[in-house]
């Protein structure tokens, strides 16, 4: 299975729109936030209010982590601006599409900001007909490996 493949597998399984727990870190405090995600261009796009903490680590440490499942995400965190920002046109467009509430309730508030996670690794579990296979994906080396676990081996 070419890397590609593997990589719009992986984007589709998790969908356009989904929930993901972020976790971020900075000066030893780990904090974890439940996100509505969108996915788009190869990335994970969400948006934070600048007066919350993760905004803070985030300025100060862009590694993140992020879970859907039995799916682990590690990746860069780039702060882009405001939702309603020119540049952000297509974030709008599928916020107010996929949660038009929450899209009313903070996309116009001044200090919300959008983040979008550039993923660098993935660890996705798939579990088929009694099995599970770990694929590990290297989004950076565009590399693929898979582990089949079966009964702990």
């Amino acid at each position: 299975m070419s890397f590609e493949t593997k990589k719009n597998e992986f984007f589709e399984r998790l969908g356009e729109t989904c929930y993901m727990v972020m976790a971020t870190c900075h000066n030893d405090y780990p904090m974890a936030s439940t996100m509505t995600c969108l996915v788009f261009d190869d990335a994970i796009w969400m948006q934070t209010d600048k007066k919350f903490p993760k905004y803070d680590q985030l300025l100060n440490n862009p590694k993140v982590a992020l879970v859907k499942n039995a799916t682990q995400i590690e990746g860069t965190a780039k702060l882009c601006g405001h939702p309603l920002d020119k540049e952000n046109e297509k974030f709008a467009r599928l916020m107010k599409k996929h949660h038009p509430e929450s899209y009313e309730m903070y996309s116009t508030v001044d200090t919300e900001v959008v983040i979008k996670v550039t993923p660098h690794k993935a660890i996705d579990w798939l579990y088929e007909a009694g099995d599970s296979s770990i694929y590990h994906i290297d989004f950076t080396k565009q590399e693929i490996s898979v582990q089949t676990y079966k009964n702990g081996k």
